[in-house]
């Protein structure tokens, strides 16, 4: 009964004092945003909680396919109890889910007086075609209540309607409709929304870290050389992300083609040929009245899938405008504009959670563990030297620090501290960072791979997890991951040869040590030349130069 009067004559005095509560934080679940009140609810882990608040206004109907626009105003106090709506996706044996309607964000903070927290926005992974927020392993009462900070967590656009091109559709509008970098456009508007809303939450918009794993690490690393993102954020972390981006011409071709199968789809063509004649055909508000006509489900069908329900389809375009034409040649040259500090890494067996769910070759096999190596070492090339070797060519230029992550590889005698085949199979594969970053122990993986997690590993499991939200705690802070007692953690160009941490861990204490050295493409070609012979390196040559790593090869 006292809390709901505090709430009732908190609100009252806001309205009478021409509601000043804004901007700032007064310990209250109830809070005013831009676009209207708001109330949380208490979390878990000592912490407040609002989910499902709207960054931008719902981009359906007209505003499909279209940079996204403020969010609506509304009247009254909005009940930020429950999840926003995850972006339309389709996942095997799920099938499809989701709503255009899908723009929200999360916050958690300590229920604490604490003001001017740093903020901690993650965005989720998925292939820039899958994920929620929403995931268990996304929510942030362990990061706000332990690091005492201000997480937020994002939906943003995915897959045809977060990134699409087509000259029908993207020719008129501003240079921001014109990109085709939806998706992309989505992230910059909820950094825009943290800028002007988290000093009511207590956070401080002048210390905004961004970070993200998978598709969320390239949307990171997109961010730092987009223009539009400017001085919205101040530290980056990019967890096992990949500095690639397509091209507008790409972007189109790929477009044209889900045209021709949605004419065979609704048999207004017999087949693609057919289909490309009746294109040919069609003037451009025809096309485009018709594209806008799909649902989002009949739009996401007509795409084909690869592994796990991720779609072949090309996000991060380097259309010139909110991304450079340049692309990530930004950052040997110089020239990317959000010159902050970076906490960058991989995994190293990431591409083992792909190989096993493709189960080719068969998992423990020579040919799995050989593929499976190589390919590794080509994500650590595309995902972390390349960028941390163009950053730190440059006098003056902000630190980088790079890390590895090998909790559950095999080591040198063959022995893992997973259970069963898991350490061979599996080991330190994609994703498997990410409960030990975010200190969710729930870990959706295990839905794919098995448990890994075992009463005889969660001593050395516990203490990596809180050595690694001790570093990410620090770096938000600061830009510099290091703190006291911890071991220390060297920038990238620090010392005669690039140098990055290990992190690991026993069954009971922690494994941290030190790499060093670079590998570029050309260095991966060469040990792949050096380390195989014959058949085995050609196919592994081949493998590892092809497109894409997530089809199952050719025999």
């Amino acid at each position: 009964m006292l809390f709901r009067k505090f709430i009732i004559l908190a609100f009252l005095s806001a309205l009478l004092h021409g509601m000043t509560m804004a901007g700032a934080w007064n310990r209250s679940p109830l809070v005013q945003t831009r676009s209207g009140w708001v109330r949380g609810y208490s979390d878990k882990n000592g912490t407040l909680s609002w989910k499902g608040l709207p960054y931008a206004a719902p981009p359906v109907g007209e505003l499909r396919w279209k940079a996204p626009q403020d969010p609506i105003p509304w009247t009254g106090i909005r009940k930020a109890k429950k999840f926003g709506n995850p972006a339309p996706q389709k996942l095997p044996v799920m099938g499809f889910f989701g709503s255009e309607d899908c723009l929200y964000l999360n916050i958690w903070r300590p229920d604490s007086r604490e003001d001017k927290l740093p903020v901690y926005v993650f965005i989720h992974g998925g292939g820039n075609t899958l994920g929620t927020s929403a995931s268990p392993d996304y929510f942030g009462y362990k990061v706000a209540g332990n690091s005492r900070m201000v997480y937020v967590s994002v939906n943003y656009r995915l897959g045809i309607l977060g990134w699409f091109m087509h000259p029908a559709v993207n020719v008129t509008g501003s240079e921001k409709d014109r990109s085709g970098n939806f998706g992309t456009l989505d992230l910059i508007k909820a950094l825009e929304w943290i800028h002007e809303n988290i000093a009511s939450f207590g956070g401080d918009l002048g210390n905004v870290t961004i970070s993200g794993e998978s598709a969320g690490g390239m949307n990171v690393m997109s961010l730092l050389i987009s223009p539009y993102a400017s001085g919205l954020f101040h530290r980056a972390v990019s967890e096992s992300g990949l500095a690639v981006l397509r091209s507008p011409e790409d972007a189109v071709a790929k477009s044209r083609q889900l045209l021709l199968h949605l004419l065979v789809n609704d048999k207004k063509a017999e087949n693609l040929k057919d289909a490309e004649r009746i294109a040919s055909l069609m003037p451009g508000s025809e096309i485009e009245t018709y594209l806008r006509s799909k649902s989002a489900e009949q739009l996401t069908s007509a795409v084909p899938a690869m592994v796990a329900g991720l779609l072949e389809w090309p996000t991060l375009f380097n259309d010139g405008a909110v991304l450079p034409a340049e692309g990530y040649a930004a950052f040997s040259a110089g020239t990317w504009p959000n010159r902050v500090p970076l906490l960058i890494g991989v995994n190293k067996d990431e591409m083992k959670l792909f190989r096993l769910l493709l189960k080719d070759p068969e998992p423990g096999t020579r040919e799995y563990e050989v593929l499976s190596k190589y390919q590794s070492l080509l994500w650590r090339t595309v995902g972390l030297d390349t960028v941390a070797i163009g950053i730190s060519s440059h006098a003056g230029a902000p630190p980088v620090y790079a890390y590895r992550f090998d909790w559950g590889s095999p080591g040198p005698d063959g022995k893992s501290v997973l259970p069963g085949q898991l350490g061979a199979h599996v080991g330190a594969c994609h994703y498997s960072e990410v409960p030990f970053f975010l200190g969710m122990q729930f870990n959706q993986l295990s839905l794919l791979t098995g448990n890994g997690y075992t009463r005889e590993n969660r001593p050395g499991r516990e203490k990596l997890t809180t050595l690694c939200m001790a570093y990410l705690s620090n770096f938000a802070r600061t830009g510099n991951p290091n703190g006291t007692g911890l071991p220390v953690w060297p920038k990238w160009n620090e010392g005669p040869v690039p140098r990055f941490i290990i992190l690991d861990a026993g069954f009971d204490d922690l494994r941290i040590s030190r790499g060093s050295g670079t590998l570029t493409k050309k260095e991966l070609i060469g040990l792949i030349n050096t380390d195989l012979k014959g058949h085995e390196r050609e196919e592994i040559l081949k493998a590892v130069l092809g497109d894409s790593p997530f089809h199952a090869r050719s025999r």
